[in-house]
């Protein structure tokens, strides 16, 4: 059976959001053995290299102004985006942070898609109010306490994500290799800075891990999930794009944004973490939203 051009956009969707999901597991595992920074350094620069070799070995040619324009600034949104978030986990609420991040990352494009592709369907609206009802559920976690400032950071981490899909799409409907592995030169540049000032701050003292190991130890203990991580999130974003690109930027988004439904359950599966009943709820909900997004 061939599928239609919006099924295959919808199936690139939900792709992204199995694979960023799956990114955001590794990224958190190794996050907890370095500062989040230098994993995005790692994990980035790794991946821009190998973007940039498949790039020069297919000879893709230079692509134009206006590509390289959007694709830097989808890398810099994105990557300030991590930035805050990760900052906002450290200090807030984590189930609320991410909750909140969620929601404002999937409404920016949905927005942005009205005003340049006009209204979805009545089904298709229905399913985007499910489908955030479903993130919040699947991220938040019930008894957190906002911390104003943390809330402050999930706002700012949410239009950076929200920011970066948009301008994600805008620059892969002319180069989706282009548009990603300029992406990447600015969220590495960001987190590799940001790394440049942990690495050297407090007395000149020189600290990569809040343990202190051994350069070697350290990069033997974080090198490979990082790279994991790095190669997951690019794939994520390649499929978004795609899925962006024939279809519409909003239903991309939305079922994109399904990704911590995919992060939960690894974590049930491989780590034995229990899922909450709230949890539940919003899986079940996400599957709703795909259906109804699927009309």
């Amino acid at each position: 059976m061939i599928l239609t051009s919006g099924a295959q956009a919808n199936l690139l969707g939900l792709g992204a959001a199995l694979v960023w999901g799956t990114a955001d597991f590794a990224g958190g595992l190794v996050t907890r053995r370095t500062f989040p920074s230098i994993v995005v350094a790692i994990a980035h620069g790794l991946s821009l290299l190998v973007i940039l070799g498949i790039l020069l070995a297919a000879g893709i040619p230079i692509p134009s102004t206006q590509t390289i324009l959007y694709g830097l600034i989808s890398g810099a949104a994105g990557g300030i985006g991590l930035m805050l978030f990760y900052e906002g986990l450290a200090i807030g609420a984590m189930g609320l942070t991410s909750a909140l991040t969620g929601v404002i990352t999937a409404i920016l494009p949905v927005v942005y898609s009205y005003f340049r592709q006009g209204s979805p369907s009545p089904a298709q609206i229905a399913g985007f109010i499910v489908a955030i009802a479903a993130i919040w559920l699947i991220a938040y976690t019930p008894g957190d306490k906002p911390h104003p400032r943390g809330l402050g950071l999930a706002v700012g981490a949410g239009i950076g994500f929200g920011l970066l899909l948009i301008f994600l799409e805008k620059a892969g409907a002319h180069s989706v290799g282009w548009a990603l592995a300029l992406s990447r030169v600015s969220s590495a540049s960001i987190a590799m800075t940001v790394s440049a000032f942990i690495l050297i701050r407090g007395k000149g003292k020189f600290s990569i891990e809040p343990t202190h190991a051994s350069p070697r130890a350290f990069f033997i203990r974080i090198l490979p999930l990082a790279a994991l991580a790095g190669a997951l999130d690019t794939s994520g974003n390649f499929l978004y794009t795609l899925s962006a690109i024939r279809g519409r930027i909003d239903v991309a988004a939305v079922l994109s944004s399904l990704y911590p439904g995919a992060t939960i359950l690894l974590a049930a599966w491989l780590l034995r973490e229990r899922t909450t009943r709230t949890q539940a709820i919003g899986m079940a909900l996400a599957l709703v939203a795909v259906v109804l997004i699927s009309f």
